[in-house]
């Protein structure tokens, strides 16, 4: 698992989509932070930073669909599961070490983006608008926003699974970011949806903005838990049972 693991990590962190996608993640994000404090008014540095936040999930929904299909439809149409399955690695360890890379990739995006974003907020507007506890609402809110990121994105991963083309897969991971974004605004309208809502990570990628209570700071961390876990079964009950070839 472990060999497998350093091999995994290598080809994510080697390849073009890690670096392109990963750049946009992080740069259209700052850019859009720089043009909204440049251009308008009322901002304080915390307001900025929840801004940069919320701009950075927009992108996720656009472009984290393409670098799950990339990551994980691509790896079998250039064979390199099958590879790995024939060196004699277990389909869980192949399984875990393609998830483990996934993730690793999604904590990275999120944790630089949102050290841009709040260096370019704090830088242009001060450290003002804080009303509590920075190591909270800050620090805290970038450790818990971050993992409901990588559960929320690792909705393309399972996705991903069921696709045997790359272009395919690419459509049905932005078609269900866009969806689910779109569903759990709706649903909101409805009087009562919001204590379900809560307890899913596209949801929880808005409530974090808002709340950081310790009841929404246990809900996200759950929501997250139980949604990656899913997605890990899921992921694997598909793969056990795919023919390769």
């Amino acid at each position: 698992m472990g060999n497998l693991l350093k091999w995994e990590m290598k080809q994510t962190f080697s390849s073009k989509s890690f670096w392109i996608i990963g750049g946009a993640l992080v740069a259209l994000p700052a850019l859009l932070l720089f043009a909204a404090l440049t251009f308008g008014s009322g901002f304080s540095g915390y307001d900025a930073f929840l801004e940069g936040l919320n701009s950075y999930n927009a992108f996720v929904i656009l472009l984290i669909g393409v670098f799950a299909g990339i990551h994980v439809t691509g790896a079998f149409e250039g064979r390199k599961i099958q590879s790995a399955v024939m060196a004699g690695n277990s389909r869980f360890a192949i399984l875990m070490a393609k998830f483990i890379s996934f993730s690793t990739a999604i904590a990275l995006f999120s944790i630089a983006s949102i050290a841009v974003c709040a260096a370019i907020g704090f830088g242009m507007e001060g450290v003002t608008g804080i009303d509590g506890d920075f190591a909270r609402l800050i620090l805290a809110r970038a450790a818990v926003y971050t993992l409901v990121e990588i559960s929320y994105a690792a909705t393309c991963f399972v996705a991903s699974m069921f696709i045997k083309h790359l272009g395919g897969a690419i459509g049905l991971n932005t078609g269900l970011m866009l969806m689910s974004n779109i569903a759990v605004q709706i649903i909101l309208n409805f009087e009562g949806s919001e204590k379900f809502i809560r307890l899913t990570p596209v949801g929880q990628s808005m409530f974090v903005l808002a709340d950081m209570s310790n009841s929404n700071i246990a809900m996200a961390l759950v929501a997250s838990v139980i949604g990656i876990a899913a997605v890990i079964a899921l992921s694997y009950v598909k793969f056990r049972r795919e023919e390769l070839k």
